[in-house]
């Protein structure tokens, strides 16, 4: 009878099992893929011996790396807060969904586009993340699809190409002296400078879009952030306005996505703006904009 119902228990058991990796494997299926290999991607990987960024332009043939300053501050717009890059890299950040949060803090103070976000007990650098792309440990916002894309254009199309190490300009921290003599690193305006030059992507770029961005969110702030972030890139953003009613769910996409594919999947991918026709821009703005496409933030945006 002990043998039966021991039977029993690891049979069920290991039908619990296979059901949780089934539906861990529906989700990831589910996950909105971010990575398009002709636009390529810039994710934040969070490794065991430091965090930055790693820029991935598969059809150009070029791959990146970053690593920032372990003492350099990072603002948290989900709480408001300011942490040091070690922290985050080591203790992660005291709020919901704190991949993501920092994903779009780092981005948003450095002023470039991040749409992935990387952690795993690996050794910073492109190396490491092709092997944490299918690591059992990794936390990621990445789809199964774009994880294998990854893994795929790293390993074939860039496979023998030398990645390209780069780092902040001295110019665009200014240091400063804690009481405990420790110098803490905090960005100047002139990283939004140097990021229009570093990240741009020359498939957007050609298409010579330009950008109204509608700050719907009601974050004071967010719209002129965002823009930062979308002429990184290379888009033109003419105005920044602020919406007369909120918009309570993810980024709207409104204009000739037609005529600007390129810019739409960008923006897609991004900032999961979605390409909407239901939408009226009167219902946000009082007037017409000169501007071939229209960002509309959202709350969750």
């Amino acid at each position: 009878m002990t043998n039966q119902r021991l039977g029993y228990m690891t049979r069920l058991a290991g039908t619990v099992f296979l059901a949780l990796v089934a539906v861990m494997l529906l989700v990831n299926l589910l996950r909105r893929n971010i990575y398009d290999p002709g636009l390529g991607i810039n994710i934040l990987m969070i490794a065991k011996d430091g965090m930055g960024v790693i820029s991935i332009r598969a059809e150009s043939g070029v791959v990146g790396q970053m690593r920032l300053p372990d003492n350099l501050s990072i603002p948290v717009e989900s709480n408001g807060a300011v942490y040091l890059v070690e922290a985050i890299e080591k203790i992660g950040l005291p709020v919901r969904d704190s991949l993501n949060s920092a994903r779009e803090s780092v981005g948003q103070a450095l002023g470039i586009v991040i749409s992935g976000v990387v952690k795993a007990p690996v050794d910073f650098g492109v190396d490491g993340f092709r092997r944490s792309l299918f690591g059992v440990s990794t936390k990621t916002n990445l789809s199964l699809i774009d994880r294998y894309l990854l893994f795929r254009d790293i390993s074939e199309k860039l496979g023998n190409k030398a990645s390209l190490s780069f780092s902040l300009p001295k110019n665009v921290i200014d240091f400063s002296d804690e009481p405990d003599g420790k110098k803490i690193g905090k960005l100047n305006s002139a990283v939004f400078v140097w990021s229009k030059n570093q990240w741009v992507v020359d498939e957007v770029l050609s298409e010579t879009a330009e950008v109204t961005v509608v700050n719907a969110s009601g974050k004071d702030g967010k719209a002129r952030l965002v823009a930062r972030q979308i002429e990184s890139a290379g888009v033109r953003v003419i105005d920044i306005l602020v919406a007369k009613k909120k918009n309570d769910g993810f980024c709207l996409l409104l204009g000739n996505t037609k005529a600007h594919p390129l810019t739409t999947k960008f923006l897609v991918n991004s900032f999961l703006c979605e390409p909407t026709e239901g939408s009226d821009l009167n219902d946000y703005i009082d007037h017409d904009v000169k501007s071939d496409l229209v960002v509309i933030l959202g709350k969750q945006s």
